[in-house]
């Protein structure tokens, strides 16, 4: 009597069955189902076991796509927080130029038509009086122009921007511009170069108005793939105090954050103000 094993019996009569059901469609598609279901079962479980066998693939997969979220919400906040504080630089600026042409062109073309009126013109000393607050007016127009013109930023750039820092030196002001012609700025962008062109525009105009400088100092470096613009005078300096009294200097940091720049301020009370510009090449 020839004796088989459990395994060796199960694979004759499982090659039995299905030689059997193969002839007969009707009972043999629903075993093939049943057989494939099985099998589908068998898959699943391994990989299963698979994933469970492995936990630092899973968790390293769990961290990837936490990572990856975490930085997509990072980056979409941070363009929205630039995006915003641009539209508050332009919001501020535009009031800033109203605020000029209100106080400075409105008041002289007052003065000039109270002149006209009641003044005889057919006088020679009231006639040239009255060219000369004229032309007080058009200088003043012709400034506020230029601060708000077109900002060329090709190769004519380096002779705008060292013109438009040379226009603030008056007899009792002497301007100094160092190194500016070392600076390749045909490398920097376009954005860069309004945002800092911008920004030394608004602190020139801050030292006019407000720090009763005889002497400024702007001197222009390139550190590490960095742009290092230092700018000092011998005004009357300015005092330790929130951001929102910095004689309209936030525009100036709203400018430079927005091109990932940063501005230094170093307050010196009577020393002069002293500050520092610094962006990514």
């Amino acid at each position: 009597m020839i004796m088989l094993s459990f395994e060796t019996t199960r694979e004759v009569v499982l090659h039995l069955t299905t030689n059997h059901l193969k002839g007969n469609f009707t009972l043999w598609y629903p075993y093939a189902l049943f057989q494939n279901s099985i099998t589908e079962k068998q898959t699943g479980f391994a990989a299963k076991d698979s994933v469970f066998e492995h936990p630092e693939a899973t968790l390293f997969i769990i961290c990837t796509v936490i990572i990856i979220a975490t930085l997509f919400v990072a980056h979409m906040l941070v363009k929205k927080k630039l995006k915003k504080q641009k539209i508050l630089t332009n919001y501020e600026t535009e009031i800033r130029i109203a605020k000029r042409v209100h106080d400075e062109i409105a008041n002289e073309i007052y003065n000039v038509m109270c002149h006209a009126s009641s003044n005889d013109l057919g006088e020679v000393n009231n006639k040239e009086r009255l060219l000369i607050n004229l032309e007080t007016v058009y200088n003043k127009s012709r400034n506020i122009s230029r601060e708000i013109n077109n900002i060329d930023t090709g190769r004519g750039y380096k002779s705008q921007l060292k013109l438009m820092l040379s226009e603030y030196q008056a007899a009792d002001v002497n301007i100094i511009i160092k190194d500016v012609d070392k600076i390749d700025w045909n490398k920097i962008s376009e954005t860069k170069k309004i945002a800092v062109y911008r920004a030394l525009q608004e602190i020139m105009v801050n030292m006019k108005k407000h720090s009763n400088a005889t002497l400024v100092v702007i001197n222009f470096k390139l550190k590490r793939g960095k742009i290092c613009i230092s700018y000092s005078d011998n005004g009357i300096g300015m005092q330790i105090s929130p951001i929102t009294s910095k004689n309209g200097l936030l525009n100036v940091e709203n400018r430079m954050v927005s091109i990932n720049g940063k501005v230094i301020f170093e307050p010196k009370p009577g020393k002069g103000l002293h500050l520092t510009l610094t962006y990514p090449a």
